[in-house]
């Protein structure tokens, strides 16, 4: 979770005023709530063993599922293009660091682009490096993994070092800096700060399944409830006190670690740490495109359209269409705008997070039926497709947000008030939406969807179960030469 994203975004606090402890409280706060639900459904995950755009189907109905999936696939294509384009900075500093004339790249682009023809240039040479890797199998690249999980942290404790020792006197007094906001500007900020944290992770706690599927034990995904705040709080720790040293040093805030490398040119020594703190941040960037975007939305893109697409092609679709259709330049262009349109996407996904985990623990009380999560027609069909239960709970819960949203993206448009319950959204959207479904399929249940014993897919292809003689011959059938299932095969069963 040490990336140039989440360092980004904990720097981004101390802009709305906030001092360093305090954006490191609200990034331990946001961190408890979402491991909370990140916990919740990557035990789903970890006991049913099904992905998240199949286990979805069990609350929404075989067809809003396709909702739902759609709504995290999206955001997963913005990410992918939000760190092609981190990465270009990163690439843009490194050729900086070895030839120095590059930062005076004539520019042709008009200043409304929101980037300039050098930055553009290394978004495209970053993007075209990135492209073969993204189309290479996970495990070809373990070592670009391993080398990422060790040197990120490295750099982020060493930069931290750096700027508390390039302060120096004034470190002390930094530190001991007040906030700038209080009362209800306070309350709204640090709360902003809090639902901005939830937001940036909201995906992963739809999705999380896709993950702990794959955990031979339920306490695998347990285990982060530990550790989600605690990486969360590191990385907070790393971001807020450099941003707020950035300030005794430069006399400006700077929340994004490349503009902190871009200070580094005066010396040989400077140019040789930029190069390789930026090349560091850069294959952080990398690495997180391939597997938590471009595999997952690609897995997302061929549930959706199995006849047509499968792997390879839906990381493609997300290559090109993540990389060049969001404009991550505008987005990046000021804290203040990558903030809101971080808030904004999660009114959709944390109640539908939520709802994931209501249905699942406390409406069907831990029992799903797996193989009918592949028929279209079958028990999680509900009406047409569609849970009206999950529906009304979705539309409940992310109306009230919308004004709040539309305020974030165009300030100009005033709202009043409503501004400070915005601030919430992300805690507003999961209790509503996590009540709201509870309480209608209690009050009108449906009674074809909830089995009174759980049916998983060890069981079926066991012969454990009647009326899926069909699957546990075919499961035989794909046994390999050890006598083990050919998980390939087990799907299509």
């Amino acid at each position: 979770m040490v990336s140039a994203g989440s360092w980004s975004q904990i720097s981004s606090f101390v802009t709305l005023g906030l001092n360093w402890w305090e954006s490191i409280l609200a990034v331990f706060t946001g961190g408890t709530i979402f491991a909370v639900i990140a916990v919740l459904n990557g035990i789903i995950g970890a006991r049913i063993h099904t992905p998240f755009a199949v286990t979805s189907r069990a609350a929404f109905g075989y067809n809003l599922a396709k909702f739902v999936v759609v709504s995290r696939m999206v955001i997963a294509w913005f990410w992918f293009s939000i760190n092609t384009y981190q990465g270009g900075t990163g690439l843009k500093l490194m050729l900086i660091a070895i030839w120095p004339s590059f930062r005076h790249l004539p520019n042709h682009l008009p200043a409304s682009s929101g980037t300039t023809t050098q930055g553009m240039l290394c978004f495209f040479l970053f993007w075209l490096i990135q492209f073969p890797l993204t189309l290479m199998h996970p495990r070809k690249l373990k070592p670009l993994f391993l080398m990422k999980a060790t040197t990120l942290p490295i750099i982020a404790i060493g930069m931290m070092g750096w700027s508390i020792h390039k302060a120096g006197d004034q470190a002390s007094t930094v530190l001991r800096a007040s906030s700038t906001v209080h009362g209800l500007d306070g309350y709204f900020a640090f709360m902003s700060a809090v639902n901005s944290c939830i937001s940036t992770w909201s995906t992963l706690g739809c999705n999380i399944g896709d993950f702990t599927r794959y955990s031979k034990k339920e306490s695998s995904a347990a285990l982060q409830i530990v550790f989600i705040p605690m990486l969360w709080t590191l990385t907070a720790l790393f971001g807020a006190i450099t941003s707020n040293m950035t300030l005794a040093i430069y006399g400006e805030y700077l929340w994004q670690p490349f503009d902190v490398i871009d200070k580094w040119e005066g010396s040989k020594g400077g140019r040789a740490a930029a190069f390789f703190c930026a090349a560091g941040w850069a294959l952080g960037n990398m690495g997180t495109n391939i597997t938590a975007n471009s595999i997952s939305s690609a897995n997302d893109l061929c549930t959706l359209f199995p006849r047509w697409v499968n792997i390879l092609r839906g990381q493609m679709f997300a290559v090109v269409v993540g990389c060049w259709a969001f404009v991550p330049w505008k987005v990046l262009a000021s804290s203040s705008s990558f903030l809101s349109f971080m808030s904004s996407y999660a009114i959709v996904l944390a109640p539908i997070a939520a709802i994931l985990c209501a249905d699942y623990w406390i409406v069907k009380k831990q029992k799903y039926n797996i193989p009918e999560l592949y028929d279209p027609n079958g028990i999680y069909r509900y009406s047409y497709g569609v849970n009206w239960r999950a529906l009304v709970a979705l539309v409940v819960s992310i109306s009230p947000n919308l004004p709040g949203m539309i305020n974030a993206l165009n300030s100009s448009i005033d709202i009043g008030n409503d501004k400070y319950a915005y601030a919430v959204a992300c805690l507003f959207g999961m209790i509503v939406g996590a009540t709201t479904h509870s309480a209608l399929s209690m009050l009108f249940p449906d009674h074809d969807s909830i089995v009174e014993q759980a049916v998983l897919a060890v069981d079926v292809l066991e012969g454990r179960v009647a009326g899926y003689e069909h699957a546990t011959n075919a499961a035989h059938d794909s046994r390999d030469e050890k006598g083990e299932v050919d998980s390939t095969k087990v799907v299509e069963v």
